[in-house]
């Protein structure tokens, strides 16, 4: 998990676009933050996360979200850590069971 967004930089997306097509991102990872989950990418041995076009970092509220922004931009390939990330309709869903960590413990 990325623990301090402000060390990363933040690529917006016509720069995030400008990247790819130049084939400048090595690595695409959808991952967990305490606000949401963002797309962090490596590019030059550096890390960024996607970014608004207005500023700030694009957070995400589900998985599909984030994936369908990665594969409407080209990527289809990409790792995702989604630990800690609770999906909203878990939280919404009481007549299921407990949710388990990977342990199985009960969270």
């Amino acid at each position: 998990m990325i623990m301090d967004m402000n060390s990363v930089g933040v690529v917006g997306p016509a720069g995030f676009k400008e990247l790819l097509a130049a084939n400048s991102v090595q690595d695409t990872v959808i991952r967990c933050h305490d606000e949401g989950l963002v797309i962090a990418l490596k590019v030059g041995g550096k890390d960024f996360v996607l970014g608004l076009s207005r500023g700030g970092v694009r957070y995400f509220r589900s998985f599909d979200a984030a994936a369908s922004t990665l594969i409407q931009n080209g990527i289809c390939r990409f790792e995702s850590d989604l630990t800690g990330f609770h999906p909203r309709m878990f939280a919404k869903n009481k007549k299921g069971g407990d949710l388990l960590d990977g342990t199985g413990e009960t969270l």
